[in-house]
Formats: structure tokens, sequence, C-alpha cells
């Protein structure tokens, strides 16, 4: 088998009727509703019997009542596309198959448009060249990017790291949180102090000869969402504007997550979806730029920019080398109770938990090199998820001859990007980037 099925004979339900019907009053005895046949009226409501306070059940997980569900659906140990089942053997078959079932996942094919650059403006930074870009996704919709360009940079003979922003509630600016600018806002800066050990990630890559990109996904910086009525502050983002001012929006925008998701649902497509098309796109844009190698691009991604970095990478054998820092569990392990401060709108791939694991995304990355760097400490993910997620990647590379591809690098850290894991991140890089040949 080189593919996977089209749809598992276990997803689906019995034409019988009276099957169906049992089907249901099961799934209503798991959210404590009698299913008896009978219409409701007035007189005669469906009712749910209310247990005394002693004999209520402790649910002990973040979705209470909903768990008993939830668990029967999630809970499982085999993942049919994964690539360490039996019925893989070629690895070019299996990453063709999943590709596809992926794609139709994401649900967003707004078609192959060139990427018509255009450069806003640029400045001389000393040793590097900073640019501001935007460039084209799809025919009517854009991405702006930081494009820094080493001045030693020779014609088709740059590598190029493709840098991808991480969630962090923070939505006011996006690809700002790796690339420090002249003036700046004093809460991007402790950002990126939290976050990064104050690194400007992108100007420490370009400094090392890459050049590097890094745009601003849908819902942040310069494709944050206004609203009428929004102050001038709000769209100015000025160096001054008042932390109290920042975090006001950041919270808006967590609260209408929600109704971005559900109105891009209803439009036909996917948050994840439309991500992963612009990332991809990106790598269009670096191969219409003539300093770009176009056999050595990379990607480095954070928190959410890990699983952005793992789905560009998996979807394209254009890149080399990926480094995803602290994204990375086995998702069974995250239902019962940490999901709620994790698995944000924006990278929850609809249905792809029936089919095929985080690790196993990741496994796609091969031939490809890979890094995935873990905090210990790190709050956002369960612990025996993660470490069932590394022991199932290091099997998958195994079976695919790439072990040596593989780096596996937990920290006595936190959720963050600090100085020891970009030490790794950037000796990573020049082994299997810079210096490939």
């Amino acid at each position: 088998m080189n593919q996977p099925p089209t749809q598992p004979e276990t997803d689906r339900f019995s034409a019988n009727r009276r099957l169906f019907l049992q089907q249901l009053s099961v799934l209503a005895g798991g959210s404590c509703l009698a299913f008896r046949g009978e219409a409701q009226t007035a007189a005669n409501p469906f009712t749910v019997a209310v247990p005394p306070s002693a004999l209520r059940p402790n649910y002990q997980s973040d979705v209470g009542s909903m768990w008993a569900t939830i668990s029967r659906i999630g809970s499982r140990s085999v993942f049919p596309y994964a690539f360490t089942q039996d019925g893989f053997t070629d690895l070019l078959a299996w990453k063709q198959g999943v590709r596809m079932r992926l794609g139709e996942m994401l649900s967003h094919f707004p078609g192959l448009w060139p990427p018509q650059a255009n450069k806003v403006s640029e400045s001389d930074q000393g040793d590097y060249m900073l640019e501001e870009v935007v460039f084209n996704t799809a025919q009517e919709i854009t991405a702006p990017a930081y494009v820094l360009v080493p001045k030693a940079a020779q014609k088709r003979g740059t590598p190029a790291v493709i840098l991808l922003h991480d969630h962090g509630g923070f939505y006011l600016w996006g690809k700002e949180k790796m690339v420090a600018l002249a003036e700046e806002n004093q809460s991007l800066k402790e950002y990126r102090d939290r976050y990064f050990e104050g690194h400007s990630i992108a100007t420490d890559l370009v400094r090392q000869g890459y050049l590097v990109i890094v745009i601003d996904a849908l819902y942040w910086g310069n494709r944050r969402m206004m609203l009428d009525g929004d102050s001038d502050d709000w769209w100015a983002r000025a160096a001054d504007l008042p932390p109290e001012q920042v975090n006001a929006f950041n919270i808006r925008s967590s609260n209408h997550e929600h109704l971005l998701d559900r109105t891009l649902l209803a439009a036909g497509t996917t948050w994840p979806g439309i991500n992963a098309w612009d990332d991809l796109r990106t790598i269009d844009y670096l191969w219409s730029r003539d300093e770009v190698d176009r056999n050595r691009i990379g990607c480095v991604g954070f928190s959410t920019g890990g699983m952005r970095a793992m789905l560009m990478a998996a979807l394209d054998d254009r890149i080399k080398a990926t480094v995803n820092v602290c994204w990375m569990t086995s998702m069974p392990y995250q239902l019962q109770n940490d999901i709620k401060f994790t698995m944000g709108f924006s990278v929850l791939v609809p249905g792809m938990s029936r089919f095929m694991d985080l690790p196993d995304l990741a496994a796609m990355t091969m031939p490809g090199a890979l890094m995935i760097q873990g905090g210990a400490k790190d709050q956002f993910f369960n612990r025996e998820g993660t470490q069932a997620a590394y022991k199932q990647l290091q099997r998958s590379f195994a079976k695919g001859g790439y072990q040596d591809r593989l780096y596996i690098q937990e920290y006595d850290s936190g959720h963050a990007f600090n100085q020891s894991m970009q030490d790794a991140a950037w000796k990573f890089l020049k082994t299997h980037l810079m210096d490939l040949i």
C-alpha cells in the first residue's frame, strides 16, 4: 500500500436505519442525554437527571463533561498515515499520498500566481541591506515581509532562511518579533527579551551569511484585524504607544480569533491552509531572487512558527533544513488538559489527527534535515506526549534511513528560544545548509 486509503472503514456509518438509531442513542448517552425517539413538547420536554452534588463526577479535564465523548474520538495509539505503518515502504510514494490528503484538509487553493514583488523601502544596515517588500501569494492576496540581504551576497550563491514568527497572544506586530528596527515599541523589545533573550534572530542570521526573510502571518502585524472605529493609535503602532494600548489590542484580537476561524470555515477555507499557502509562496519569492541558491533554503520557526515550519517542509522538498523550536507533542496526550493555551485556531488542521500525529507530519521533512528543540519545563505541552513524539520521530527517520539527519534536543527551560538553543540551531544550519554541497 503506497497511498493512504481514501476513507478508513471505521469512519463509515452504516446505512442501516436501525443501527444508525442505536449509534445515535450511544452518542446521546455519552452526553448524558436519553434518546427516546419521542418529540419534545412543552408538556413533555427532554430532561437531564441532576445527580446530587456528592454523586457528581470529577471530570479532571478542561472540557469537563465533554471529555467522555472526546476521549473516545481522540484517544488512539495507531495513526493510519504514519510512515511507520508496515504498508508504507517507499518514502516518496508515502509523502505524495499524504500530501494530497493534507491539501484536502487545508482546503486552500487560490491558484498559483507570480510573486510580483514590490520593494517598499530599503535601508543600509552596515553589513547588510534591510528591505521591506510586499509580494503576491495569490492573485489578490499579498504578504508583507522583511528581507535581510548580506552585502557579500553572490548571484545564486547565497543560502536563504525563512523565519516563521510565533503566536504569543501578541498580534500588533508579527515579523518584527524577529527583526530589530531602529525605533521600536517598548512592549516589542520586552517580548523579544522574554522569548529570544533579546536577540534579533534575523539580524544574527544575516550576519552569518544567509539571506533572511520573515512575513506577517494572517492576523498579525500589517495583516492584523482592524475594525470600524478603531483608534488612530492602533492604526499607527507608534514606538511610544503605551503598554496598556498594546495589551488592549492583543486582548481584543485574542477574543476575536474564534470569529475569524468560523468565518473562514464558512467561506470554505481554513486558517492553517492560508498560512501554509503563504509560507509556500514565500519559497517561490526566494526563487525569484537572483542572490538565492535554490538548493540551500531552510526554515526556522518558534512555537506556532515551529508548526508552520514543519508543515512547510512537509509539503515542499525545496526546504532542505528545518528547525522547529518548542512545538512538538503527540496530540492524544494534549486533549484532556493541554489544548486551551496551546492549540490555537491558526495551526489546527481540520481532521489531521484522525490520520496522523504531529511527529508523523514532521517525518515528512525527510530527506531534509530536521532539528526539534524543546524545553523540559515547557508548560504548554504534556510531558508524556512530548516524549512519545520524540520516539515516533526516531522510528520514522530510522525507517527512512535518515536517522543521521534528525536532531532532538531538550533543554532545562520553558517555552522560549534561548541563547543555548540558538547556538545549537545555528550550528545545525551551518552543517545542513551553509556547508551543503
